[in-house]
């Protein structure tokens, strides 16, 4: 079976650290453009499931707009799609508005995992059950990956099994007050499942490109959304077979590219001219740059400072 996972596409984030209105409108509109690519690269590579798990909105009062378009999105996926409900956009109990609007939207080809319930996949004709840690709040100090272990049971020895989570990972994620679902690897690997297809940390683990037998996957967001993200956007596809081994690949999914540069040693005409070629090479509209500059120029050269700025924001988008 070929899985395409992602998490944390956060459809509904606002960008309102004043970006103009057009970049800003932008942004947000990147956040269910990137749904429609991963639709369309996972269909492009075969896949049979595609796993959201979890944050795949920004906050449980996405607009019912926002809410109708990533669902449109996410029917170009011929396969099933599988959406976990994270952390902040966590299943409520009452007044719930955002996952019925979503499962009318998405119809017959969408599985919305619930707590504590696995899912055997047999009636889409695809050999696995998938165990979810459902979020039903924004904050936990208890992870919902629990009760897995005593739900596998001899029937499920034959088939593929894939836990779902959203939740921090100990020594990977910045979880300091332990109340972001907290996980261990230790933990995640005492319990018989091929392979952990998790979200909530925004970085790609394992990092690497390409690789065969891990079992614990966070994709990253697949859309850059600030200046602390130094990547382009990932997701995963891999690879199960019925033995259980696993091969799997990162895909490059995001558009807009975060930059933060830092400069010391500012001396000379010389260092200027460099960072203009520097920026020749960030004209495609995507970029947003961050520059800090540090050094002593004397007087002419420091009053084309100024100049080099405007030279450099007409490279970049902002």
């Amino acid at each position: 079976m070929r899985v395409f996972h992602t998490a944390d596409v956060h459809v509904g984030l606002k960008f309102t650290r004043g970006y103009s209105e057009t970049l800003q409108k932008a942004l947000v509109a990147e956040r269910v453009a990137v749904v429609s690519r991963m639709a369309d690269l996972a269909n492009q590579d075969q896949c049979d499931l595609f796993v959201v798990a979890g944050d795949l909105f920004d906050n449980v009062r996405v607009s019912k707009a926002s809410i109708r378009a990533t669902a449109e999105a996410l029917t170009r996926f011929e396969g099933l799609v599988a959406v976990l409900p994270g952390n902040h956009d966590y299943l409520q109990r009452i007044d719930d508005s955002l996952w019925p609007t979503f499962t009318d939207a998405l119809g017959e080809r969408h599985l919305l995992l619930q707590p504590q319930q696995p899912s055997d996949l047999s009636a889409w004709d695809l050999p696995a059950i998938l165990y979810p840690g459902v979020c039903t709040s924004k904050h936990s100090s208890e992870n919902a990956v629990g009760w897995i272990a005593d739900a596998i049971d001899s029937e499920a020895m034959d088939k593929i099994r894939l836990g779902i989570a959203h939740g921090s990972l100990d020594g990977l994620s910045p979880d300091f007050n332990k109340d972001y679902f907290p996980m261990t690897a230790a933990e995640l690997e005492s319990i018989d499942v091929h392979a952990w297809l998790l979200g909530h940390t925004h970085v790609r683990f394992p990092d690497v490109d390409a690789g065969r037998d891990e079992r614990i996957f966070y994709p990253s967001t697949p859309e850059p959304d600030g200046f602390d993200c130094g990547h382009g956007g990932y997701a995963w596809i891999i690879d199960i077979e019925p033995d259980g081994s696993l091969t799997y690949q990162s895909v490059n999914t995001g558009a807009f590219r975060f930059h933060q540069k830092t400069e010391s040693n500012i001396e000379s005409q010389t260092d200027l001219s460099r960072f203009c070629r520097e920026f020749e090479v960030l004209r495609d509209g995507k970029h947003l740059v961050k520059l800090k500059l540090q050094g002593r120029l004397d007087g002419e050269l420091f009053d084309k400072v100024m100049a080099l700025r405007n030279t450099l924001q007409n490279c970049v988008r902002h």
